[in-house]
């Protein structure tokens, strides 16, 4: 069998353009394509919800939608590497149809580092809101009729800092963040 797979290593995810969550990295892969009206992203034509999300080791998919829950989405900075399989992938992953991302979030090591950084996004840089049908009723009969929602006016401020190192060398480490 040909496994097909991409993998996103960390030097990749520092040089190209990206969101705040891993998911926008997601793109980058062949045969992935997001679908926001179903909440996922097809892999090979395969609908979102028929993807498996392996969040180090743990399967983090959500049993209902087949989707990937909101909290588990991580922010760029805590992940290593992401690894998309889209055909040939191993017996393991066999509730997959579409295509298995596997998450890997990066740790400590004998070094110490830190990084800070600032995801910012004026409203300027953001598209115009799609218009959309309304449907109504005034004085009892009913209306439909063209809506455009405004633009939101605020300004997209994600700061984050990252810290890691070791506690004893050679032996264990820590890795902490917020974003």
């Amino acid at each position: 069998d040909q496994k097909i797979q991409t993998n996103i290593t960390r030097k990749a995810i520092e040089s190209v353009p990206r969101g705040a969550n891993f998911t926008s990295l997601l793109r980058i892969a062949p045969a992935v394509r997001d679908e926001p009206l179903a909440g996922g992203f097809q892999v090979d034509g395969a609908s979102g919800s028929e993807n498996t999300f392996i969040l180090d080791g743990q399967e983090v998919t959500n049993f209902r939608t087949g989707v990937l829950n909101t909290n588990n989405n991580l922010p760029v900075q805590f992940i290593q590497e992401i690894q998309v399989k889209s055909s040939g992938f191993e017996a393991e992953f066999g509730g997959a149809i579409g295509g298995v991302k596997n998450i890997v979030t990066r740790g400590g090591n004998n070094e110490y580092h830190g990084e800070f950084e600032i995801f910012f996004r004026p409203s300027k840089f953001r598209g115009e809101n799609r218009e959309s049908l309304l449907q109504f009723q005034r004085n009892g009969k009913q209306m439909t009729e063209l809506f455009q929602a405004p633009k939101d006016p605020s300004i997209d401020f994600l700061p984050s800092a990252l810290f890691s190192g070791r506690i004893i060398k050679d032996r264990l480490w820590f890795f902490g963040g917020y974003a």
